[in-house]
């Protein structure tokens, strides 16, 4: 090859010559043949400099190729292939985050647990004044089903005071597991988006928050956000088409009710994952992209299980009427009235705008209530709404603030006299239960409003890392005055979280310190 390009580059060489010898009498002679015969050896020089680099190259292509051949990720197959193509396809992610809270109603020392709560169950994940606590280590993978790739999965595992208060609805010692998201789906090639069909366990699709950290404004959940449901375990079928449409339809085993809003006292958690009955809860999801920055949905459910157990302290006259959630409460004889009757109804209506980069927004509506029909007398329910917002500073820091307003008619929320609780508490260890009807001060039977501000300042340290700082304002009041001469100081605790030691309003500050990896 090297001989070929010699013989052309000598052919151009002769007919650049001619010229020269032509007119070598007029001009001097032969330096202009000298000069292009220098330019002929530069060329050749280079040339030939190239030429060893591409081999030098070559060789350590080959030498890299035959590396991964004795390693077996070229025509892999068997395990190594599989592992391989799961750890590509696979995407993994999570997060460690701590935080600490203060309670300025000052909580007496031994009723910093559910301090917090109150008795309405508030700030679900950060339940107890003045105290460090781990909040999440959460780890999570998906493979995310395609047309190209039809089969998929996901799974999260939580660790913290979220798992904690996921799995058992109650203050935790140890670190509990709790799985969060395990399902698997399949896109049918139906339509030309094709349709999803997902089964297993899966995250709620109602609300704007979300149990994980990461992806709030806030640090603390809202109190509608305790409310709504978390997750739920069954089956469901979603599709998402190019002009901004979703939908989704399923069938679950339950509401997806859980002890972090309503009553927070009973001593049956119900958890959102538990099948107490052959009742199933329909679920759907009707959303529209608006435009880039904006979208809406209409979510909602129907059926599963508000209550946890038809009975409690025993059966027979004389027993404690209990407060379930969703409003409903047990008879004069410890059985609820509901049976298996006990389904919940909720419209959920969520709207997102980004007007901007810095600027990001959303209102979350509820309505819900029981529909049993066998429920108390009145009609209990639920309206919230939630209206959020964070404007980015700059590029590392913003501030958010959301603010909150709940209606809760004839005690949707299950909230129990605080002398009631007392009594319960000092009988449990007497051993004396059941308590008879006329030495408690009874159940509230009326209506309860609530509301929330909260503002949050973010800022990231790391690209991984961020912290966040926090204030609370929460507040309730009710008409009820009947019961023993109760008032609007029923909410809060501010000493020992009984009797006259409560409050109608609370102010917490906290601070958070997140890392994702």
């Amino acid at each position: 090859m090297r001989s070929s390009l010699k013989s052309i580059i000598a052919v151009a060489a002769a007919f650049l010559v001619v010229p020269s010898f032509a007119s070598a009498d007029d001009v001097g002679g032969g330096d202009d043949l000298q000069e292009v015969m220098s330019r002929m050896s530069d060329l050749e020089q280079q040339l030939k400099a190239t030429n060893d680099a591409l081999a030098a190259s070559t060789a350590k292509v080959n030498q890299q190729q035959k590396m991964l051949s004795k390693l077996g990720t070229s025509n892999q197959s068997g395990p190594m292939a599989a592992l391989s193509d799961f750890l590509t396809e696979t995407t993994f992610e999570g997060w460690v985050s701590a935080s600490y809270f203060y309670n300025t109603n000052d909580p007496d020392s031994g009723r910093t647990m559910d301090a917090n709560g109150g008795t309405i169950g508030a700030n679900p994940f950060h339940p107890n004044s003045n105290s460090f606590q781990v909040d999440q280590v959460w780890f999570s993978m998906s493979n995310e089903a395609t047309p190209e790739s039809r089969g998929g999965f996901e799974i999260d595992i939580v660790y913290g005071q979220a798992a904690d208060r996921m799995a058992i609805g109650i203050e935790g010692n140890s670190l509990f597991d709790y799985l969060f998201n395990a399902n698997i789906s399949y896109l049918a090639p139906i339509t030309d988006a094709g349709i999803k069909i997902t089964a297993g366990r899966f995250e709620t699709h109602t609300g704007t928050e979300s149990a994980q950290d990461t992806r709030n404004f806030n640090i603390t959940r809202g109190l509608l956000w305790t409310m709504q449901p978390i997750n739920f375990t069954g089956v469901k079928l979603s599709a998402k088409y190019d002009m901004g449409l979703d939908w989704m339809l399923g069938l679950t085993n339950n509401s997806g009710n859980s002890t972090l809003g309503h009553n927070p006292y009973a001593l049956l958690p119900n958890a959102q994952n538990y099948d107490t009955d052959e009742e199933k809860a329909f679920i759907w999801r009707l959303g529209y992209e608006i435009s880039d920055s904006m979208s809406v949905a209409l979510n909602g459910l129907y059926g599963g299980n508000c209550s946890t157990s038809d009975q409690l302290f025993g059966v027979g006259a004389g027993t404690i009427p209990i407060a379930g959630g969703c409003g409903i409460t047990f008879d004069a004889t410890g059985r609820a009235n509901t049976g298996n009757t006990d389904r919940q109804l909720l419209f959920d209506l969520t709207l997102n705008w980004d007007p901007s980069d810095r600027l990001s927004t959303w209102v979350n509506i509820d309505y819900m209530k029981p529909t049993n029909s066998r429920r108390p007398s009145g009609s209990p329910s639920l309206f919230g709404i939630a209206a959020a917002g964070r404007y980015g500073i700059t590029d590392a820091t913003g501030i958010s603030l959301r603010g909150e307003y709940l209606r809760s008619n004839d005690n949707y929320l299950g909230i129990s006299a605080p002398l009631l609780l007392s009594q319960i508490g000092l009988d449990l260890v007497n051993g004396s239960l059941p308590i008879p009807l006329s030495a408690t001060p009874g159940w509230f039977k009326e209506d309860q409003n609530l509301w929330s501000v909260t503002a949050t300042l973010d800022h990231a340290l790391t690209e991984h890392l961020s912290v966040k700082a926090e204030v609370v304002y929460q507040e309730g009041s009710t008409n009820h005055t009947a019961n023993g001469g109760a008032t609007n100081n029923e909410f809060f605790c501010n000493k020992s979280c009984e009797g006259s030691h409560l409050t109608r309003r609370q102010v917490l500050l906290g601070a958070q310190m997140t890392y994702e990896f």
